[in-house]
């Protein structure tokens, strides 16, 4: 019996990752409700997923926070393009749907918003991925996300397949959204994650790895 309690037994180790997942969903729930503090907390809820749910460092409210405060100003102006690319193309799929409903032909311009919509989808979720591991500017973050996630198109596509699922899922079943954008973005990491290591040196990996061992 001792062994299942010690604190290193892989299923308290199971159960204490899935305690923290859900604990920083619920953080980075509530840092999302003031809306445009979305991209500081998308940051910080990929760095702290990393991190700590995947690395096992300990304590997830001070890597949240650290993050965010870290990225905020940065992550608020990346959030704010993205937030007007996004409400540009709600508008413009509404009013194509309304004229392909009507029998116009210009109503078949829906699908390619659409398409528009994946992509831009899929470069914000690797933008803010990018700047919560890496540090740069805003313009080659915005390039350097680009680059990564459209010259490596199958992480590309099961990245906006786990998210649009999640987001899908979340808005079907409301009382788990808890829940549910933790498990995504576990997800997003192992994936995001394999794509980062490409274009990272040997020194790099090492020096990372020898950083998240003195922290935990």
């Amino acid at each position: 019996m001792a062994g299942f309690f010690n604190t290193e037994n892989k299923l308290w180790s199971a159960v204490n990752s899935a305690v923290d997942a859900i604990l920083l969903n619920i953080m980075w729930l509530i840092s999302c409700v003031p809306i445009i503090t979305i991209g500081a907390a998308t940051t910080a809820y990929y760095y702290t997923t990393h991190k700590v749910i995947r690395n096992q460092r300990s304590g997830i409210w001070k890597e949240y926070w650290s993050s965010f405060k870290g990225n905020f100003k940065q992550a608020t102006k990346t959030w704010l393009i993205f937030l007007v690319v996004f409400a540009m193309f709600y508008l413009d799929i509404n009013i194509c749907a309304q004229y392909l409903k009507a029998g116009e032909k210009i109503g078949t311009m829906v699908y390619l918003f659409y398409g528009l919509l994946a992509i831009a989808l899929i470069w914000f979720v690797f933008v803010f991925a990018y700047m919560a591991r890496f540090e740069d500017t805003m313009k080659t973050t915005l390039k350097n996300a680009a680059v990564m996630a459209f010259t490596n198109p199958v992480s590309a596509l099961l990245v906006l397949a786990i998210t649009a699922v999640a987001l899908y899922a979340s808005w079907l079943f409301i009382p788990f959204v808890w829940f549910i954008p933790a498990v995504a973005m576990v997800f997003l990491n192992l994936v995001i994650e394999k794509v980062f290591r490409k274009y990272m040196t040997e020194e790099e990996l090492a020096q990372e790895q020898e950083n998240d061992m003195m922290r935990k």
